[in-house]
């Protein structure tokens, strides 16, 4: 068992205790009733006693009720901690991968970690489900073994000699098992990769006929899924067939040893009856044992996908004893270089931006534009050199006063599932007139009154709703509503009115020359009219290289 199956056990305990307390209950009360049964047989119906029948069937009457009710609470709380479970373990992964970075998560595809908090996550949860049965299982034999030896040893000796049969089929497939899981599982999220590839790019590559060639990739690792589902089967399959066949062969040699001790006087009618009836319990209960058993497989791959994203770090964390990021400031790097995959991509740079300056970036494609942005937000950290903001290096800042301070609006901007007005507030407190007015200084306040709902009309997936421009000024109003809430700070922008036209461009540029006079701006770009209004260009010439203009 791993540390975080572990975890989700001990987190629920309380839960899982009164569970396993009802299902034991549950559970003796529904072996009690073959003997009851038995007793009523030999007792009232071959003595001819009918006091005898009826009291044992009233026996069997009040145990049935008691067994109702411990099997509603065990199923009640074993639900409980199994749900409660998935929230917890839902919570926690997606809080973690909120604060990774595109680093730390390089190797992972998105159809990948949404199949590690769906799949992964649930098959944690039936795992959690079903500890209480444990102790069932284990009620079922400490309660069928002294009973089938009171009846006849013989029997008894039937019973024993299934167990190592048993024993001997759940060792040989566990293992097999497992690692046929471990397959499985990577395949599902290969295949949700492509999905997501699919959906995501299809529009992009259809114009160039790449359409089928992403269709091939699904259809292949679809086609991976079917094989290895099918391992899975063949391991599952013969598990479940055989693990039950044991004890049902145990019933048949049971009953008819049973038969015979019977007509000889060993044994009584309701004996053999009860023997037949537990036998059936016990088989119900190995087929059970073996389902538990393939759960806690599928939950420790589970557990150690899960394991491996929780063991990621991100590249950019807060340092260990935080300076508050200042409002007012200067901006400065100095040395800065940036690699990738061994290569250098940038640098080295030295820049400094002035308290409510307005610089323009420009430079070739690959001259590092966007990763000088990224560099100076401390998105990422620089190979070599410092950043520095008011004073203080970057790294010595903790991040969420950073991040207040030096808002970013990246090249492709993400919106998210929800309405406009989400989209632009992302959890904050701010009212309708702020959001008009952020909306109208980025110039998208009438294209949202356009929309059905105006603030109020749900976006699709990633705003795919709207035109790459929309996407672009909403972005944009955004950043005007963070930075808006105090005076100061630095807006950069990374080519934000690449999708614009020149007028609606002007009037963009016209609010951020109206901008609070301690506002600093750094805005990557190569149009023309940006320059022209920067109070200085800077120009990068790729890596080895920067000059001023």
């Amino acid at each position: 068992m791993t540390d975080l199956l572990r975890s989700c056990a001990r987190a629920r305990w309380r839960t899982l205790v009164s569970a396993t307390t009802g299902g034991v209950v549950r559970q003796a009360t529904l072996l009690a009733i073959p003997w009851c049964v038995q007793r009523a047989l030999d007792d009232g119906v071959v003595a001819r006693n009918p006091g005898a029948t009826a009291r044992w069937a009233l026996a069997a009457a009040v145990l049935a009720a008691v067994q109702f009710v411990a099997l509603a609470t065990w199923q009640w709380q074993a639900r409980m901690a199994e749900a409660r479970t998935g929230a917890d373990l839902r919570n926690r992964l997606t809080a973690h991968l909120a604060g990774l970075d595109r680093t730390a998560l390089a190797g992972y595809g998105h159809g990948d970690l949404a199949m590690r908090a769906s799949r992964d996550i649930d098959q944690i949860r039936m795992w959690v489900y079903g500890l209480p049965v444990w102790a069932i299982i284990a009620t079922t034999f400490a309660i069928v073994l002294p009973g089938v030896a009171a009846l006849d040893l013989v029997l008894l000796a039937v019973t024993v000699l299934m167990v190592p049969l048993l024993a001997a089929v759940n060792l040989v497939f566990p293992a097999p098992y497992e690692r046929a899981g471990k397959r499985l599982s990577d395949a599902h999220a290969a295949r949700a990769d492509a999905v997501e590839d699919l959906l995501s790019s299809g529009a992009a590559v259809r114009g160039i006929g790449g359409v089928p060639a992403l269709l091939e990739r699904h259809d292949a690792r679809s086609a991976e899924v079917e094989r290895l589902t099918g391992d899975v089967a063949r391991i599952q399959s013969a598990w479940a067939a055989l693990g039950p066949a044991v004890p049902r062969l145990a019933i048949a040699a049971g009953v008819a040893l049973g038969g015979f001790a019977a007509l000889d006087g060993r044994i009584t009618v309701g004996g053999l009856v009860a023997f037949t009836v537990w036998m059936g319990t016990f088989t119900i209960a190995v087929t059970v044992l073996v389902d538990r058993l393939v759960d806690r497989g599928n939950a420790a791959v589970a557990a150690r996908r899960l394991d491996e994203i929780f063991a990621l770090r991100p590249s950019v964390c807060d340092p260990a004893d935080p300076v508050p990021a200042g409002r007012r400031g200067t901006l400065t790097a100095s040395g800065i270089t940036a690699r990738h995959g061994g290569r250098v991509v940038l640098g080295p740079v030295d820049l400094k931006i002035r308290s409510g300056e307005f610089v323009a970036v420009t430079g070739p494609t690959g001259s590092g534009k966007s990763t000088l942005l990224r560099l100076l937000a401390r998105l990422d950290d620089p190979d070599t050199g410092t950043v520095v903001w008011d004073g203080t290096d970057v790294r010595r800042l903790g991040l969420d006063g950073l991040r207040a301070a030096l808002v970013t609006v990246p090249q492709r901007p993400v919106l998210l599932s929800g309405t406009v007005a989400d989209n632009l507030r992302v959890g904050r407190d701010v009212d309708q007139a702020a959001l008009e007015k952020a909306c109208r200084d980025a110039c998208v306040h009438d294209d949202v009154m356009a929309l059905p709902d105006g603030y109020a009309t749900e976006l699709g997936e990633g705003g795919s709703s709207l035109s790459g421009g929309q996407v672009q000024r909403l972005a944009l109003a955004r950043a005007f509503l963070c930075s808006g809430e105090r005076a100061g700070g630095v807006l950069l922008l990374d080519d934000v009115t690449s999708a614009l036209d020149t007028d609606t461009e002007r009037r963009i540029l016209e609010r951020l020359a109206r901008r609070d006079p301690g506002t600093s701006v750094v805005f990557v770009t190569h149009r023309t009219a940006v320059m022209s209004a920067a109070d200085r260009v800077v120009e990068l010439s790729g890596p080895g290289g920067e000059r001023h203009g």
